[in-house]
């Protein structure tokens, strides 16, 4: 049909430690979409070692366009005491943004649930801000927000306040 271009095709894959450049250029790209650059403290060699070494902390997919890499997710296991399980929680999903639109973020996230599935884990979670225009795909792929739950972290200086003697005690014995 004359004037209408065919979509490339797309291909999920795991990340590889040669990858490591274009994935971390678009958990940069998160970070500044986010608005928060001043958060990502990583570097290129801790994604290599926690990623690719032999502990890897998370995992990486990737998604391609022919040979170029469009998106990425990572994700890892934690254990919930109150399943007596593990489950996955995706910490990064990201799809270039000329890119958007062509089924990368579903086929990314299709691919950590067929994991899951295979390895019986139950559940997926992510963690979203308020703003994220990415809400509303989420709900589309099936996610739902749990009302009842709220993020609440700690750091800095409040975590170090709360490691000081409190009345001549300290806080937690090491």
């Amino acid at each position: 049909m004359e004037g209408s271009r065919k979509a490339p095709q797309l291909r999920i894959r795991p990340a590889r430690p040669a990858d490591i450049t274009g994935i971390f250029a678009m958990k940069r790209a998160l970070t500044a979409d986010e608005g928060n650059d001043a958060v990502l403290r990583a570097s290129e060699q801790d994604w290599l070692r926690d990623g690719f070494g032999r502990a890897p902390r998370f995992q990486c997919i990737v998604a391609e366009a022919e040979t170029t890499l469009i998106g990425m997710a990572t994700y890892s296991e934690i254990y919930l005491t109150a399943l007596g399980g593990p489950i996955f929680t995706i910490q990064d999903l990201y799809v270039a943004p000329g890119r958007r639109k062509l089924g990368a973020g579903r086929a990314l996230v299709a691919e950590i649930a067929a994991a899951a599935l295979e390895r019986g884990i139950p559940l997926i979670e992510l963690m979203v801000r308020e703003d994220n225009a990415a809400r509303k795909f989420y709900r589309r792929l099936g996610f739902c927000h749990l009302k009842e739950c709220l993020t609440y972290a700690i750091g800095g200086e409040p975590m170090l306040a709360l490691t000081l003697p409190v009345d001549g005690r300290i806080a937690s014995p090491r």
